[in-house]
């Protein structure tokens, strides 16, 4: 069965220490208060591709607040992955950010995709990469649906690995047929 990694924050939902939007639910991790918004269409996102790929959840958040969302959200078949299974890598603007090596889960990357909305997280293998808009809030938001459109039709390649910058045209390609 091909893998699908999926980033939480700002690609699947919007996390903030505020409720800024009227669909925030409070939820808490480790004693700290914290609002999320789940992006539109995620829940039936995630359910139907949980049916299609052995899925993963990866984010650069600690584990108890990935835990603590994922129970909100309660879609069973998901591996959870927080920050200590990703990797520091130094930039040349002093920054660090993490990177989410693909090796760790599969060693054939031809079977494996990545849906982030940071470049970064999949720098070093940018054929496995599917660089997500970057979600705040906008409730009106299709996203989602344009990306199960991209990751049907991937799944029934022989290789998940290709230049996935142009998957959003490519799905409009695919629902006009």
């Amino acid at each position: 069965m091909k893998k699908l990694v999926l980033d939480l924050d700002e690609t699947l939902l919007y996390s903030t220490l505020e409720p800024v939007l009227p669909e925030s639910v409070q939820l808490v991790a480790a004693g700290s208060t914290f609002y999320t918004t789940l992006r539109p269409g995620a829940k039936a996102f995630l359910e139907e591709m949980s049916r299609k790929f052995e899925c993963y959840i990866w984010s650069t958040g600690q584990q108890v607040y990935l835990e603590s969302v994922w129970n909100y959200i309660d879609v069973p078949g998901y591996t959870l992955w927080g920050r200590e299974y990703c990797r520091k890598i130094e930039t040349q603007s002093g920054a660090e950010p993490y990177e989410k090596p693909l090796r760790q889960i599969t060693e054939d990357l031809s079977e494996i995709v990545i849906v982030d909305n940071s470049p970064a997280m999949f720098a070093k293998c940018p054929l496995n990469g599917i660089l997500s808009r970057t979600w705040r809030g906008d409730m009106n938001d299709t996203e989602l649906t344009h990306l199960r459109y991209y990751l049907d039709w991937l799944n029934t390649q022989e290789s998940m690995q290709r230049d996935h910058q142009s998957w959003r045209l490519e799905t409009l390609c695919l629902r006009s047929k």
